[in-house]
């Protein structure tokens, strides 16, 4: 593939709910172009873009691929985009690096929540989109309604650029408006031919809207067209294309992506009037002090900068670095300074990529998507500069994760390979994390939905042959005392030698939340060697770990030791440890231990119409409402849930929102659990604790 000039590249993201039907897209936009000799099929698990096994597994994308292809000299770089909000986080990275989006909607069924979450970041974003209403040869497919349906739920002034003739069975083609072709698929090859005159009434009153929204573009077209004069071809489509990157309007195509209408109307478009990423203004970035920033305008001359997007380890060609160029070129034999690591790199691995196959290059000039290979320190989120001006670009923001499970080895060989294993994951999909909670001894991993927990268990299966499973975490609950009490801890042992002794009498009191831990030295007369302080306050602190109702962390405890014995001979630093635990265990359990909960803030976003479902749901889990905002055209629900109803919540919602609910939640306060319910955990505690002591 050749090189190409920033003017001379579009990165168009293919964006939409699960099932929209984007990658059969490609794969008509691939075949039409003849870089494939067939239509390959996502039930049959042979498309270029879903070349993941678990895509093939699942029948739908999980990961955002790469497909340059090369039209009326020009690149574009499709990203199919997966359509499950769980995978937020290639989503998120794919529009940043695009410079447009077309957003597909299956025109049977209606708009679905992954084509509104695709509006919402491209709102974000700020990205120049077109809307393609597809699926119009499939039963009930309804173009007006959901042309209807768009208007709605975006708010927004649709534009028709073509149109079907025919829907459903009748389905006939796809009438481009620009040009008075028709566009009839065959098996999923395009075959244009003049419009029938059937449609020339229609074709007639839309160009002359288009027409109409075309000269708002442009000052000079506005005249023209105030003075009657026509615009010509050329004029319309300059029009039209400043108004599609003012947001002004949204253009909509037809298509039938299964059969190949309407496929070349949409490169005709995204050559014509999507913009250039210098077309878009400069891309932002930062000095590496993070206090000055820098537009980077997209100069193929100027120094280079390039933003990772995409990480992927590939079993053959290893880790793969999906990145754009934000300024200057990436070439190879050169050095480039990874900013936000600190480390140099060679580039000797330079390629582009089209789903799984490869093809190398040399250059890849500012404003191109490209890959590296065999890069050892880079990862998602880097920046990789000219040594001699680096600046950075701050990694793409995520939502908070909002599911976590526990990972649950089958063997202890098995538990000791997860830590690697799932770091090489996480490497490729910064939205997952692991970490170890010592508290209820678990591996928790956590990411954004059920369905991305387990992609990543399936794949660390696949990929290091360990067996492992998820299941619900254990609550990290903790525990405090709500009284003083005081008492003896006494450790005495004689072993026909020299024994072990200790003593010291122990005062503890409840401090307030967040005070963590506290200790005080009150012996007066020496009756405890000053020497022993340490272990007497090692020895609380052993024991707090392992509190005595139900084995969880002791917080928010003062201990003061003041009073105590020591013998000349037997004490020591052992043995005042080993009082100074029994000590706080004697005296905790007369001092009214009770039992702590994790409280989280919960913000769950939900069209107006599940309101009611939803806060009735949350009252049901113990939760308090704090409040409720109106965003947009959904209601935004505040409020306060212990972390233990919330494990298994995202099915819940999904199920009560018909998918259009999402929720964040962040730590947010332990507080006492009520009397029921820590009377069964304390309940469920003990077998495990007899356990531990045999």
């Amino acid at each position: 593939m050749k090189e190409y000039a920033p003017k001379q590249i579009r990165n168009v993201a293919l964006a939409g709910h699960t099932g929209s039907g984007k990658t059969t897209f490609t794969e008509a936009i691939l075949y039409n172009l003849k870089l494939t000799d067939r239509m390959g099929r996502v039930e049959d698990g042979n498309t270029v873009s879903d070349y993941d096994p678990e895509e093939q597994k699942r029948l739908m994308s999980i990961n955002a691929s790469l497909l340059p292809v090369e039209y009326r000299g020009v690149k574009i770089n499709v990203l199919d985009l997966p359509g499950y909000r769980d995978f937020v986080g290639e989503i998120r990275n794919a529009m940043r690096v695009s410079d447009a989006v077309a957003i597909l909607v299956d025109a049977s069924g209606g708009i679905e929540v992954g084509a509104e979450l695709a509006w919402e970041y491209a709102d974000e974003f700020k990205l120049p989109r077109v809307v393609v209403l597809n699926k119009l040869n499939r039963e009930r497919a309804n173009f007006q309604k959901a042309l209807d349906d768009v208007k709605e739920a975006f708010g927004c002034r649709p534009v028709i650029v073509s149109f079907p003739l025919g829907e459903g069975a009748e389905f006939k083609g796809v009438v481009n408006v620009l040009t008075g072709k028709m566009s009839v698929g065959n098996g999923g090859k395009a075959q244009l031919q003049d419009a029938p005159p059937e449609a020339k009434e229609r074709l007639e009153a839309l160009r002359a809207e288009l027409i109409e929204i075309a000269a708002e573009g442009d000052d000079e077209l506005t005249m023209k067209f105030l003075e009657g004069e026509n615009l010509t071809q050329e004029e319309i489509v300059r029009g039209l294309k400043g108004v599609v990157l003012s947001g002004r309007v949204v253009p909509v195509l037809a298509a039938a992506g299964v059969v190949g209408a309407g496929v070349m109307e949409f490169l005709d478009f995204a050559v014509d009037c999507l913009p250039a990423p210098s077309e878009r203004g400069p891309f932002m970035a930062k000095s590496v002090d993070g206090n000055e920033d820098i537009a980077l305008d997209y100069d193929e001359n100027g120094p280079t900068v390039a933003f990772v997007f995409k990480t992927v380890s590939d079993p053959y060609a290893g880790r793969l670095t999906f990145f754009k160029v934000l300024r200057g070129q990436v070439a190879n034999d050169t050095v480039l300074l990874n900013v936000t690591r600190g480390v140099e790199e060679k580039v000797s691995h330079l390629m582009t990529v089209r789903g799984k196959k490869s093809e190398p290059v040399n250059r890849a000039l500012a404003g191109d998507i490209a890959v590296l290979a065999k890069l050892s320190t880079t990862f998602t989120g880097d920046t990789l500069c000219d040594p001699k001006n680096p600046v950075k670009v701050e990694p793409t923001p995520m939502p908070p994760q909002t599911v976590q499970m526990a990972v649950v080895a089958k063997s202890k060989e098995d538990e000791e390979k997860i830590g690697m294993a799932m770091h090489r994951l996480i490497e490729q999909d910064p939205t997952l994390t692991l970490y170890r909670d010592q508290a209820v001894r678990q591996t928790i991993l956590c990411g954004m939905g059920d369905t991305h927990l387990e992609v990543a268990v399936s794949r660390l299966r696949a990929q290091s042959k360990v067996e492992v499973d998820l299941e619900i975490p254990k609550v990290p609950y903790r525990e405090t005392i709500t009284k003083v009490a005081q008492g003896q801890g006494k450790h005495k042992k004689q072993s026909g030698g020299r024994g072990q002794f200790g003593e010291c009498w122990l005062r503890l009191e409840p401090l307030p939340e967040g005070s963590g831990f506290q200790f005080e030295w009150q012996i007066v007369g020496g009756v405890i060697p000053t020497k022993f302080q340490p272990s007497v306050e090692k020895g609380i602190v052993q024991a707090m770990e392992k509190g005595v109702l139900a084995g969880y962390p002791v917080v928010d405890v003062k201990a003061i030791c003041y009073d105590g014995k020591d013998h000349p001979v037997d004490s020591s630093d052992m043995a005042f440890q080993i009082a100074a635990s029994k000590g706080f265990k004697n005296v905790a359990k007369e001092a009214n231990p009770i039992l702590l909960e994790p409280i989280y803030k919960v913000k769950v976003t939900v069209p107006e119409q599940y309101m009611g479902d939803v806060m009735g749901d949350l009252n049901s889990r113990r939760g308090r409402i704090l409040g409720m905002t109106s965003h947009g055209r959904k209601q935004v629900i505040e409020a306060l849930v212990p972390l233990a109803e919330m494990f298994e919540y995202s099915k819940q919602l999904r199920s009560m929102t018909q998918g259009r609910g999402t929720y964040e939640m962040v730590f947010d306060h332990y507080e006492r659990v009520p009397a029921e319910i820590q009377a069964k955990v304390v309940a469920a505690a003990k077998p495990e604790a007899e356990e531990e002591e045999e």
